[in-house]
């Protein structure tokens, strides 16, 4: 097996050889090692001369054990179509890549997953609702997957590892490559909290422009349900909605104000039939209802929240101490909260304050001043 492995890396390596010509290869020789063991004329019937010439040169220089071994050494694996292991929802794809690598863990196959994808120059409003909703998925027991980028896609990552879950970033380069820099911490947590850094790409592969289509694709085809914070009218994040539509997955926006550019793209899409995300409690039924088609039990998510529930509740219960029906900026309940000994970091207090937003129990008003939703008399 480890040898077939070795080879099946041989020729996902190879020049000028993509996954539909893996395809017309296996079909004709049926497994990587004889593509590798095959002779030139037999190649040029499927090739042509100038790519078999150029795959025999290849594979001179290449030696199939060592390379595998190499690759081993750095932390990462590789999985082929032709593997048990090799994810099942990038199967069901239309031309599924013959292979991805990984360094850390694979998606578990039974475990439901959002793709919470958005703009990179988010605003702090689309940090808040990334950040509310991605720890809320992961506490529920859903995986978050992402892109790993700037903005949305990191933003979520950090909340859903904050909300002791697991995540998975998708790279538009080699899995060996931490892009954007920026990211190292948080490609490092990912990994050490029990995700996974996953790519169709080569370790050793710079990140190029015309690679990241091939990552979103991969990035909608790996979630059960695609949820966009922010987003532009053009942009990278649209690539990957229809991406996603096109696989038949369900798509969920977060409804912005009009007059925000960056919430044009989310506004867009709810006009076009997205559904529309108020709470992150609405994934979490379209994620039982999709458990339920599964053969799920009772349309339950596999496991309990990954922290404490009551003492979840019992946060909320001392922040709504601190507000009243009077407008307070973030500044004055944290100031009345270190008087009480209780203040969090001021980047909690704010996830906090639009979690209670979400739930109905605070609103936002006039800019950056919250209050406390009060019961009529």
């Amino acid at each position: 097996m480890r040898e077939d492995k070795a080879y099946a890396y041989w020729l996902h390596n190879a020049p000028g050889i993509g996954d539909r010509t893996v395809e017309k290869l296996l079909e004709k020789f049926e497994s990587a090692r004889a593509v590798y063991c095959a002779g030139k004329e037999t190649l040029d019937a499927v090739l042509g001369k100038k790519r078999t010439e150029r795959l025999k040169a290849f594979t001179k220089e290449w030696e199939v054990e060592k390379k595998y071994e190499e690759m081993g050494q750095k932390g990462i694996s590789f999985y082929s179509l032709e593997e048990e292991e090799y994810p099942a929802k990038l199967r069901k794809l239309p031309h599924p890549p013959y292979g991805i690598y990984c360094k850390g863990m694979l998606p578990n196959e039974e475990t439901p997953s959002v793709a919470i994808i958005g703009a990179r120059e988010c605003s702090q409003y689309g940090r808040y609702v990334a950040e509310a909703f991605a720890e809320k998925m992961a506490a529920a027991g859903v995986a978050v997957v992402s892109g790993m980028a700037r903005g949305i896609d990191g933003i979520s990552q950090r909340a859903a590892i904050q909300g002791g879950g697991r995540t998975y970033g998708v790279l538009g380069c080699g899995v060996d490559i931490c892009y954007p820099l920026s990211n190292r911490k948080l490609y490092q947590d990912i990994v050490d909290t029990g995700g996974g850094i996953l790519s169709v790409f080569p370790p050793g592969t710079e990140p190029q422009k015309r690679q990241f289509p091939e990552r979103n694709r991969i990035v909608a085809g790996l979630s059960d349900v695609l949820l966009v914070v922010e987003a532009r009218t053009k942009s990278g994040t649209c690539i990957t909605v229809d991406m996603a539509l096109e696989q038949g997955k369900n798509v969920y926006a977060v409804p912005g104000r009009l007059t925000d550019r960056l919430s044009d793209g989310c506004n867009l899409l709810i006009r076009q039939g997205a559904g529309i995300a108020l709470t992150p409690d609405d994934i979490l039924e379209e994620l039982k209802i999709l458990v339920n088609r599964q053969g799920g039990e009772k349309g339950e998510l596999p496991k309990e929240a990954a922290f404490n529930k009551r003492e979840k509740k019992e946060e909320d219960t001392e922040l709504l101490r601190f507000l009243d029906c009077y407008p307070k900026s973030p500044d004055v309940i944290l100031k009345e909260m270190e008087k009480s000994g209780k203040a969090p970091e001021l980047p909690a207090l704010l996830t906090r304050l639009m979690e209670l937003c979400l739930a109905g129990k605070a609103k936002q008003v006039a800019g950056n001043y919250f209050v406390k939703v009060c019961q009529s008399l």
